[in-house]
C-alpha cells in the first residue's frame, strides 16, 4: 500500500508534506528546496519541465511555459478573469468545448487540468525520492472560495497524476488544523490567506480537536500576482516615457517584467528601496540592449498594493458581519500565503483585528502540513458503506472517514467527476414519502413566483420547466433521535435548517476528545431566508434519517495525531501519544440554487451550510406527454440568476408521458465533504428512478476526453 502526502497547489508554489513518526514534515526536492513552482515549461526535447527549472524558461521560451493556471482552472473562456490572462500572460490561451480553457504549447492543446497534473506529478515524484515509498494518495488543497468546477477539475487533476485523491481540503482549514493541534485550547480564530492567485478568510472555532468552520469568504481573481502586475504596469509607463518603447506586445519583454516585479516585490518586503537591472528589455538602433535600471520604494509599492489589500479587508469585515461578530472577538488571526509577508499586509491586517498576528507559523509550509495531517487520519480508515441514510447519500466523516457514495439507482450521478456514470453500486430503490396530505400542506405556505404570461405550447419532448410550477417540499418530520447513551459514537446532523426542537443559542454537547470545561463551540449561524421563506422554511423538516447499523463516521478517528513545537517554525508538531484524529467541520463557501420566473434564483443550499449536506425540490411537468426537463443551476449570492456563476443545465429524461403537472420528480442536490456537487432524482409516488445529468459549462466530464488527457499525461516525461 502506497502512502498518503498532503498537497498544497498553489498558484505560484506546489508544497508536499507527509506525516512521519508522529509529525508532519514538508518534504524537499534534490536541490533541498521545499517549494516547487507551479511553473510547466514545454521543452523542445519533448520533456515536460516542472518547478525551478520551468520557471527559468519563462524568459528564455515564455510562449511554452505556462504558469498562474489556478486562477483560470474551472472557469468558462468568457470569464473576466479568462480574458484579462489571454491579453496578459506570454503563452496562447484558447476557447475549448463548452467554453472550456486550453492552452497551447509546441502546437499541443492541454486542458488546465493537464497543466496542474504535471505540477502534481512533479510533488509526487518529490515525495516518492525523498521517502523511498511508493506515494499514491494525497489530500490536495484548494481556495475556500472555489466553486464546484474548480473543485472537480482540481479533483480530476490528481487522477491524471496518478494520484488517489481522498479529500479536497479547503486552505484555510488545512493550515487551522496545522496550527490548531498546537494550541491545547479553545479559542477563535482567523485565518487570513493571500497566494499568489487567491485570497480567502475563514473564521474557525477550536475546541480540543474539533474544528468548526463558522463561515468563509474570499475571492479567487486577487493574489499575489495582482500586486505583480501594478510593480510591471508602473515598469511599462517607465519604458514609455523614457525609451518610447511598448514592452506589453512582445511576449519575451512581459515575462521579463513580470519577472523583475516579482523580484522588487520580494525586495521591497526586506528594505524601503529597491533596485532592478532592465538591461535586457529594450533594444537600440543597432540591435543591442538598451542599459536601464527601475527603482521603487516601499511607499510607492504601499500605494500601489493599499486598493488591493482593501478589498481582502472589505472581506474580512463582511465574513465576520455573516456570523455577527466583531473583529475584537476573533482571538487569534493566521497569516497564511507568500504575499502575507509584505509589511503593509501584516499592518492593514493587525489593524483591522486590532491584535498582532500569529508568529511562528511558516505562511507558505503550514497548508501542505495541515494536508498531511488529514492524509494521515483518512489513509488509517477503512471505509464502509452505510445503509438507510436519507435514500442513499453518503454519510462523510468530518474528521475525514470519507465514505463511499452508495445511490439509490441510476438516477445518481457525481457532478463533476471525471465520467458520468453512476457515483457507486446501487442500492435497493426506497420510496420517497408521499406528501403531506392537503389539510397539512395548508400549514406549509408554498413559496410564490410570478407567472410567466401565457405562450405556445412548448415541445412535450423538450419543454423547459414551467419555473412557476416548481414546489418546494422536503418531506416529512425525521425520527427522535436515541438517547446518547444508547449510541456507540454521537452524530452530527448537518442538514436541519431550523426544525421545531432546536432552541436559538442552545450550544451542541461537547464532542470526544475535547477537554472539560471547555468552551462549548458556538453553531454556525443559519443563513437567514428570505421574508417569504421565513414560514415556510421553519416548517419543513427534512427527510427522516435512519440510524446508521455501524459507528457513525463523525466520531473522532483512533489515530495518533501530533501537537506543534512552536518552537521549531519549520516543523510544527511533536507527537502526542494517543491523541484523537481532528473532527473537522467545514462548510459550502457559496450558495446553490436554481432559476426561477422572473430570472430570479431559488437558493437550495445557503453559504456557510456545514458540509456534506443535501436538499431535494420536487419540480412538475410544466406540458402534457413531457418526458424531459431542463433546469438551470447557479452558484452565487445574487437574488438575480445572471449575476451569478453558471453553472450549467440540469436534464431530466426518461419520465412517463403524463398530462401536465401529474409528473413530479424529486431532484436531490448534495453537496459532499469535498464540496463538489452530486445530483439524483426519483419520480415522486412511483419511486422510480430518471436520469439526472448536468453539463457542466467548461467541464471535461466526457470519457473520452478523460481518456485522451491520460494519453498526453503518458507521452510526457516530467522532469
Amino acid at each position: 500500500m502506497g502512502v498518503a502526502v498532503g498537497i498544497d497547489l498553489g498558484t505560484t508554489n506546489t508544497v508536499v508534506a507527509v506525516m512521519r513518526d508522529g509529525q508532519p514534515v514538508t518534504l524537499a526536492d534534490e536541490g533541498g528546496r521545499k517549494l516547487i513552482p507551479s511553473f510547466v515549461a514545454f521543452h523542445p526535447s519533448g520533456k515536460v519541465l516542472v518547478g525551478e527549472s520551468a520557471k527559468d524558461r519563462r524568459v528564455v521560451d515564455p510562449s511554452n511555459t505556462i504558469y498562474s493556471v489556478k486562477r483560470l482552472i474551472g472557469r468558462t473562456f468568457s470569464s473576466d478573469e479568462v480574458q484579462r490572462a489571454v491579453k496578459s500572460m506570454p503563452f496562447e490561451i484558447v476557447e475549448g468545448d463548452k467554453q472550456g480553457v486550453r492552452v497551447v504549447a509546441r502546437g499541443e492543446v492541454y486542458t488546465l487540468p493537464e497543466i496542474s497534473a504535471f505540477v502534481l506529478r512533479r510533488a509526487k515524484a518529490v515525495a516518492e525520492a525523498a521517502l523511498g515509498e511508493v506515494v499514491d494518495k494525497a489530500v490536495i488543497t484548494v481556495p475556500a472560495n472555489f466553486n464546484d468546477p474548480q473543485r472537480a477539475a482540481t479533483k480530476l487533476a490528481g487522477k491524471l497524476a496518478g494520484l488517489e485523491v481522498l479529500r479536497i481540503l479547503n486552505e484555510p482549514t488545512a493550515a487551522a488544523l496545522a496550527y490548531g493541534q498546537s494550541a491545547g485550547k479553545a479559542e477563535r480564530i482567523a485565518v487570513y490567506d493571500l497566494g499568489g492567485g487567491t485570497f480567502d478568510v475563514t473564521l474557525l472555532d477550536l475546541s480540543g480537536d474539533v474544528f468548526e468552520v463558522l463561515a468563509t469568504g474570499g475571492d479567487t481573481s486577487l493574489g499575489g500576482d495582482d500586486v505583480d502586475q501594478a510593480i510591471a504596469a508602473e515598469m511599462t509607463n517607465f519604458f514609455l516615457q523614457k525609451f518610447r518603447f511598448d514592452p506589453r506586445p512582445d511576449p519575451t519583454a512581459r515575462a521579463l517584467l513580470r519577472a523583475r516585479a516579482e523580484k522588487l516585490k520580494h525586495s521591497l518586503s526586506e528594505r524601503e528601496e529597491a533596485t532592478v537591472d532592465m538591461n535586457d528589455v529594450v533594444r537600440g538602433d543597432g540591435g543591442a540592449f538598451v542599459p536601464a535600471t527601475f527603482s521603487m520604494d516601499r511607499k510607492k509599492l504601499d500605494a500601489i498594493a493599499n486598493p488591493l489589500i482593501d478589498r481582502t479587508i472589505e472581506t474580512c469585515r463582511f465574513s465576520i458581519e455573516t456570523i455577527g461578530l466583531d473583529p475584537t472577538e476573533i482571538e487569534r488571526v493566521l497569516l497564511v500565503g507568500g504575499q502575507t509577508r509584505m509589511p503593509l499586509v501584516i499592518r492593514r491586517v493587525e489593524e483591522y483585528f486590532q491584535r498582532p498576528t500569529a508568529g511562528k507559523v511558516n505562511p507558505d509550509e503550514v497548508v501542505a502540513q495541515g494536508a498531511a495531517v488529514q492524509a494521515a487520519a483518512l489513509s488509517k480508515v477503512q471505509p464502509k458503506a452505510i445503509s438507510g441514510d436519507k435514500g442513499g447519500r453518503s454519510l462523510r466523516g468530518a474528521a475525514g472517514g470519507a465514505l463511499p457514495a452508495p445511490t439509490t439507482g441510476a438516477g445518481a450521478f457525481a457532478v463533476g467527476a471525471m465520467d458520468i456514470v453512476p457515483a457507486g453500486p446501487p442500492l435497493p430503490a426506497q420510496p420517497l414519502k408521499a406528501p403531506p396530505a392537503a389539510s397539512a400542506l395548508g400549514k406549509i405556505p408554498l413559496l410564490k413566483h410570478a407567472v410567466p404570461a401565457p405562450k405556445p405550447p412548448p415541445d412535450p419532448k423538450t419543454a423547459e420547466i414551467d419555473s412557476a410550477l416548481l414546489q418546494f417540499m422536503l418531506g416529512e418530520a425525521a425520527p427522535a433521535a436515541a438517547p446518547a447513551a444508547d449510541r456507540a459514537s454521537p452524530s452530527f446532523d448537518f442538514d436541519l435548517e431550523i426544525t421545531p426542537a432546536s432552541k436559538p443559542g442552545a450550544a451542541p454537547p461537547l464532542p470526544p476528545g475535547a477537554r472539560p470545561g471547555a468552551r462549548p463551540l458556538r453553531p454556525a449561524q443559519p443563513p437567514v431566508p428570505r421574508d417569504d421563506e421565513q414560514t415556510a422554511v421553519a416548517a419543513m423538516p427534512m427527510f427522516p434519517v435512519s440510524e446508521p447499523e455501524v459507528p457513525s463516521p463523525f466520531a473522532p478517528l483512533p489515530v495518533g495525531l501530533p501537537a506543534p513545537d512552536m518552537a521549531d517554525p519549520s516543523v510544527l508538531m511533536a507527537p502526542t501519544p494517543q491523541r484523537a484524529a481532528p473532527l473537522l467541520i467545514d462548510v459550502t463557501p457559496i450558495s446553490l440554487g436554481v432559476e426561477v420566473a422572473g430570472g430570479f434564483c431559488d437558493f437550495l443550499i445557503r453559504a456557510n451550510t456545514p458540509v456534506p449536506c443535501d436538499r431535494t425540490r420536487v419540480f412538475r411537468t410544466a406540458s402534457d406527454n413531457q418526458v424531459a426537463v431542463r433546469v438551470r443551476v447557479i452558484q452565487g449570492e445574487s437574488e438575480r440568476f445572471s449575476e451569478n456563476t453558471y453553472l450549467g443545465d440540469l436534464e431530466l429524461s426518461g419520465l412517463r408521458a403524463a398530462p401536465r403537472g401529474e409528473v413530479e420528480v424529486a431532484v436531490t442536490f448534495e453537496i459532499d465533504a469535498d464540496g463538489i456537487l452530486n445530483v439524483r432524482a426519483k419520480e415522486e409516488g412511483s419511486g422510480r428512478e430518471t436520469v439526472a445529468r448536468m453539463n457542466l459549462l467548461g467541464a471535461q466530464t466526457d470519457s473520452d476526453e478523460v481518456a485522451a488527457m491520460m494519453a498526453r499525461q503518458r507521452k510526457h516525461e516530467v522532469a
